[in-house]
Parts: structure tokens; sequence; C-alpha cells
């Protein structure tokens, strides 16, 4: 009989154990792919001003009259678009894959906005690696330049094409889809600055998935 009583009393106990093992458990397997993927810069496959390709542009004497005159026509009809081709790297740095939906990005040129857009995609993402994403975009230069550039247009083409330079900088606001197939933003972090030689770190803030 003292047995049963003892028990009979450590029931709720063990209920209280196992439904909080349970948890335990179900929390680790939702917090299991929590962070958001790193990126940055691998290559600069194609770079143009309106029709110029400045690529190769990389010190004012590359610049030569026929150049230059092409990218006074573009700017004097206030169309001369940079158009670049890049080669992003995106690194998972969770213990099980995931898989990138999309991404939103800005564009910055020498530390100003250019201009955003929204790259739709389906990337498996490995845990722990990396994964090479293609990122195409043309938008016009003429309002960055303002109406006073003339003088500068030649130093502006320079450097588009080095890496070290990191003129163009991206700002990545990724969507991603969890094992479990849901959209979620993980840990939100302030949208990661992809530059041509270095990851963002940026503070990681929670927020509750979609």
């Amino acid at each position: 009989m003292l047995f049963i009583r003892r028990l009979i009393c450590l029931l709720p106990l063990l209920g209280l154990m196992l439904g909080t093992s349970c948890t335990l458990r179900e929390t680790r397997q939702e917090g299991a792919v929590n962070l958001e993927p790193r990126f940055r810069v691998r290559a600069i496959d194609a770079a143009s001003l309106g029709s110029l390709d400045v690529l190769p542009l990389h010190q004012p004497a590359d610049v030569d009259l026929p150049r230059r005159n092409q990218l006074i026509t573009g700017y004097v009809n206030r169309d001369l678009p940079l158009k670049m081709s890049l080669k992003l790297s995106a690194y998972n740095p969770n213990l099980e894959e995931t898989a990138l939906t999309g991404f939103d990005y800005t564009v910055l040129v020498d530390g100003k906005v250019l201009g955003a857009g929204r790259l739709a995609t389906n990337v498996e993402l490995p845990a722990r690696d990396s994964v090479t994403i293609p990122l195409s975009f043309a938008m016009n230069t003429y309002k960055l330049l303002g109406n006073d550039a003339m003088p500068a247009l030649r130093n502006f083409a320079l450097g588009f094409g080095e890496l070290r330079r990191e003129r163009v900088t991206l700002r990545i606001r990724p969507t991603m889809r969890t094992p479990k197939g849901r959209l979620s933003s993980l840990i939100r972090r302030r949208p990661s600055t992809s530059t041509a030689t270095a990851e963002a770190r940026p503070t990681p803030k929670r927020a509750p998935n979609l």
C-alpha cells in the first residue's frame, strides 16, 4: 500500500517531466534552422554604364576620348544605366539545409542608394555550406550623379570591375523556407551588406515566424 501511495504521488511529477522533455525536444526541432544566410559578392562578370563597358576601366588613362563621349551622350540624355552581372555566395550557417525562395536587395554605389529590386529564386542551401547565386540588374545613375557631374564622369566610370574597391554594395533581406515547408524570416538581422571582400556580420534580432 505504501508503494502504491508513493507511486500515485509521483505520477504528476513524471507527467511534468515528460511534458517538459517533449517541449524541449520540440523547441530544439523548431529552432534547428533559425539563422539567415550570409551573402558576399564572389565575382563581377559584367559592368557597363550606358553603352560603355566599364569592366576594364581602372585608371583615368583608360577612359579615352571615344569612351568619354559615350559617357557624355548617356549623361546628356539622362539615360546612363549601370548594368551589372554578379555572382553572390550565400552561406547557410545552420545545422540543417534550408531553401532560399528569394531576396529583396538595395544597390549602393559609393555608399549612396542607387535603387532596389527583388530576385525570385528557389535554391537549396546545404547545412554549413555555400551556394553561388547569379544576380543581374540595370539602374539609371543619372539621379545619383546630379546635374553638374560632367567633369566627374571619367572618374565615376572607374573601378566597377574591381572587387577590392567595393564601389558597389548590396543590402540583402532574404526570404527562407524551413524544412517543414513554412516561409519564415528566421532570426531577423539588419539587412546583410554584401561587399566584394567581407561578409556582413549584423546583430541578430528574433522575429516571429510568418
